[in-house]
């Protein structure tokens, strides 16, 4: 078995401290579960612990936000699609602080019984940032933050995790000879898995809090913390299976069978939507993206406001593919539509409107004023839908025009709307000028 860590220059850390031994365990474990290493993402957190990026040169690495490694895990695996019979395996290194700051995100992993593995570093205390007190120290425990002992008893982790439906979850202390064992079978487990290896801080938790490591196995056992595997349970089937079925009835509601026939396109295709918060304009792309759906095309949606919800601009980028869409980038969009003067701003800002990133299409209401060198058809989006519906006009005018699919998906797209919502949708569908009864011969977009 070829080793995945790379040790050649040694690992960066203070003479003493657990984290070496918990790198060693990860790649005894990544041989021994058998993982392709172009399947494994490693993501880690902030803190000493996010360090083994470099210790790991043949893998994907991922450095996050700290307390958000499980939460981007998460959306990496969900959004790795199911190719094959290869999907992708993060595996999560978190310390104190990407455990507790992110504990929610722990939280919900395990309830959705993702295909992730998370490796908790516990050393007690905050190692990188002075030696703070966490959620995990225990109580009593002096810390640079809490030198009279630590005033609140630790989280028990395993506890938590079992409360929200965890598939695995084991702990050991580190070094030991059972680490690697368990992660191994924790990455192997096709689900939600958590070890928590239990190690020393030399520089904080044994020179401040006077820990050794005889002192760490009195602990764990005076504490109550068991050793070994403490939860396992058989993986749950659902829609976040990586394997079981399409997703798409997950993402955009039951009753859509995709019909391939439906789609016009030969080559992956964007639309930019940009107006006011407000006036529903990244619902309107999501209608298009859910028709684009509909014709058996791939489809993937990103929005951008202010955090001030219902004031300011509302953006929304539309991708649809007749193959899997694996970049979501903007490169130099088909359509760009701007139905407000904050919508027609972050166009111009995104360098939409002219210059070599220029939409090929642009649309604009009447009532904006682009800059003088941006070539834009103007139309009175306004003022035949209203400001509320103008985004959906435009985007159901833009679309149809384009014939990217057959216009029979948009009814297969009311219906995943709202029972409330269908019958205005449609009206906006009938000012556009686009009928769903038959579909109108259209080229293919290549």
């Amino acid at each position: 078995m070829t080793a995945y860590l790379d040790t050649t220059n040694g690992q960066p850390y203070c003479k003493g401290c657990g984290h070496p031994h918990v790198l060693d365990a990860l790649d005894h474990a990544l041989q021994a579960a058998g993982v392709p290493p172009h399947r494994i993402a490693l993501v880690t957190d902030i803190g000493c612990v996010g360090l083994a990026d470099a210790q790991f040169p043949t893998l994907h690495t991922v450095h996050s936000l700290h307390g958000r490694a499980a939460a981007l895990a998460t959306g990496m695996q969900l959004a790795a699609g199911t190719d094959g019979d290869e999907p992708l395996k993060p595996v999560v290194l978190v310390g104190d602080g990407g455990s507790t700051i992110g504990l929610l995100h722990l939280v919900h992993a395990a309830q959705l019984d993702v295909d992730v593995t998370v490796l908790v570093h516990n050393n007690l205390i905050y190692g990188m940032t002075g030696g703070q007190h966490s959620g995990l120290t225990p109580h009593g425990f002096r810390t640079t933050t809490t030198p009279d002992g630590c005033l609140t008893p630790p989280l028990d982790l395993g506890r938590v995790l079992a409360g929200a439906g965890c598939g695995y979850f084991a702990r050991a202390r580190a070094p030991s000879n059972e680490l690697g064992e368990l992660l191994a079978e924790g990455i192997r487990r096709p689900g939600f898995a958590c070890v928590e290896a239990l190690e020393l801080c030399p520089t904080f938790a044994a020179r401040i809090g006077g820990m050794t490591g005889k002192g760490l196995r009195e602990m764990t056992s005076e504490g109550g913390l068991a050793m070994g595997v403490l939860e396992r349970r058989e993986p749950r089937a659902g829609p976040v299976r990586r394997g079981n079925g399409d997703p798409a009835p997950a993402l955009f509601g039951a009753g859509i069978a995709p019909e391939p026939t439906w789609s016009r396109l030969q080559r992956p295709v964007q639309l930019v939507v940009a107006g006011r918060a407000g006036e529903r304009v990244q619902s309107a792309a999501k209608l298009a993206a859910v028709a684009g759906a509909a014709a058996g095309l791939g489809a993937t949606l990103r929005t951008d406001n202010p955090v001030t919800q219902g004031r300011g601009f509302s953006v929304a980028e539309l991708t649809l593919s007749p193959e899997a869409v694996r970049y979501t980038g903007l490169d130099r969009p088909d359509i760009a539509i701007a139905t407000a003067p904050e919508g027609l701003a972050q166009l111009a800002q995104r360098g939409l409107l002219a210059g070599p990133l220029a939409a090929h299409r642009i649309v604009c209401d009447e009532s904006l004023e682009p800059p003088a060198e941006a070539h834009v058809e103007r139309a009175p989006l306004r003022k035949r839908h209203g400001g509320a519906a103008a985004a959906l006009g435009a985007v159901l005018e833009a679309v149809d025009a384009a014939g990217w699919f057959d216009p029979r998906a948009w009814e297969v797209a009311i219906q995943a709307r709202p029972e409330a919502q269908r019958a205005s949708v449609r009206r906006t569908l009938a000012k556009a000028g686009v009928s769903v009864r038959a579909a109108r011969g259209r080229r293919s977009c290549g």
